[in-house]
């Protein structure tokens, strides 16, 4: 039996080329357990041809799940007996949309790699699959759904991502390439899950139970990477790398001892209130070169009682003040237009974030995905402005919903002011003008500053 995995190719604007690892990961434990699988990135190579499979796993977020259907619906139309699986953030919250469609035949909600192997078992043996968890399946043209399956504990118990599986690692940047070139750049998760309750993420797929692999573990593959992929930057796409202060520093500190210091940052962003002294010195010692955090307001009531981050900016300031001393480079990620949030507030958040003094900020709309607090907010007391999943992009600058007593252009209009403050300033030119970095990524520069500040719509 043959399984297929693919990820979709993107439509929206981004120039970053990541390795799915949710795939990457399935794809491991397949592999373990005995099955073919093999792997289609179309984001890389997007006219590559789709074989024949008994199985065919798609991921997708938000943005990509038209694409999934779109490429389920080719596979299914010349082949009827494929079974098309559906997996990723989008499909586990909405894994009824998906069903409803006549080319969709499972739904696999949350973690995939057990389901996706108990699912394959199933299918091989031609059992029922009223007892695999983590599903929603169609069975006589009705929509069942399994209970949920359990998050797995045991981090360490999975086998590394099949990194073998995607060709040649080079053609794959780290998340932010408008700051790096080097190649092949691979992010790794050394933890999943988040404990904090954010209006605007999403906790289906991994959940608010934080759960960590060990040290050992972690550089067990960091040396996989290095020493046989001869991977030149790592990027840690943790949602809290930091939520254990003492973990993180005795990660940084094994990869000094076994001599794998090569640049790495914290592409998803790290707690500021749990960047600690002893952590960012140690974090530079192991090669870390830039750090970004989610700051997100320069408000503290937007924070405290909008976002609802449970974060003080006050924390942000001595986070960024160690950052320099230490001489890592910082991004600030902040977002604005979150219902409830005055043009004022807005104006605040620039200023904090010309006086926060980061070498990089990153200014975005707030965009309400399904299965947050904010698209729940927004359905009951707002209305969307989007009408298909395609126009969710948090790289766009454009109006997403409708929320009494606020103007629904105004975000996207404060968002281009902002960047146009933090990177028009002669001070910032001028610096970012020395670095040789910039010259090396001017092409992509070129673009995204088109992007962000002339179309972004």
């Amino acid at each position: 039996m043959k399984i297929l995995l693919i990820n979709p190719a993107s439509k929206i604007w981004i120039l970053a080329k990541t390795l799915p690892l949710g795939l990457a990961y399935i794809a491991a434990y397949l592999e373990k357990n005995n099955f073919a699988v093999e792997v289609i990135d179309l984001a890389v190579n997007p006219n590559q041809t789709i074989p024949r499979a008994d199985i065919v796993g798609i991921t997708a977020t938000t943005p990509l799940i038209a694409q999934a259907w779109k490429i389920a619906k080719k596979i299914k139309y010349k082949n009827k007996k494929t079974l098309i699986v559906l997996g990723g953030p989008h499909p586990t919250c909405l894994s009824e949309e998906s069903l409803e469609k006549e080319y969709i035949d499972v739904v696999v909600r949350g973690e995939g790699e057990i389901t996706m192997l108990e699912l394959a078992r199933a299918v091989l043996r031609k059992k029922d699959f009223n007892t695999i968890l983590g599903i929603s399946y169609k069975k006589k043209n009705k929509i069942i759904h399994n209970q949920n399956r359990p998050f797995i504990t045991n981090l360490d118990s999975l086998p590394f991502p099949a990194y073998h599986k995607f060709g040649q690692l080079n053609q794959y940047t780290n998340p932010q390439p408008l700051l790096g070139s080097r190649r092949p750049a691979i992010n790794i998760i050394t933890s999943r899950g988040c404990p904090y309750g954010c209006i605007f993420c999403y906790k289906g797929t991994f959940g608010r139970i934080w759960r960590a692999r060990s040290p050992e573990n972690v550089l067990a593959e960091w040396g996989l990477l290095v020493k046989k992929f001869g991977v030149k930057e790592i990027g840690i796409q943790d949602d809290n790398f930091n939520v254990d202060t003492s973990r993180a520093i005795k990660i940084c500190r094994l990869i000094q001892k076994k001599k794998l210091i090569i640049p790495w940052s914290t592409p998803n962003g790290i707690r500021a209130d749990f960047a600690t002294e002893e952590l960012l010195r140690e974090m530079k010692k192991a090669g870390c070169y830039r750090i970004a955090f989610g700051v997100e307001s320069g408000d503290q009531k937007v924070l405290d009682y909008i976002i609802g981050k449970n974060l003080k900016l006050s924390k942000v300031k001595k986070a960024f003040k160690l950052a320099r001393k230490y001489k890592i480079k910082t991004i600030a990620f902040f977002m604005m237009g979150n219902p409830g949030e005055t043009q004022k507030q807005m104006k605040k958040t620039i200023k904090f974030a010309l006086q926060l003094q980061p070498d990089f900020a990153q200014f975005t709309t707030a965009t309400p995905f399904p299965g947050t607090r904010l698209f729940a907010l927004i359905q009951e007391k707002g209305k969307f402005k989007i009408k298909n999943w395609a126009g969710f992009s948090q790289f766009d600058q454009k109006a997403y919903f409708e929320f009494p007593g606020q103007d629904p252009e105004l975000p996207a209009k404060m968002v281009k002011r902002a960047y146009q403050k933090f990177y028009f300033r002669p001070a910032f030119m001028a610096k970012f003008l020395a670095d040789f970095q910039t010259w090396k990524n001017l092409p992509n520069i070129i673009s995204a500053t088109f992007h962000f500040l002339f179309k972004g719509r």
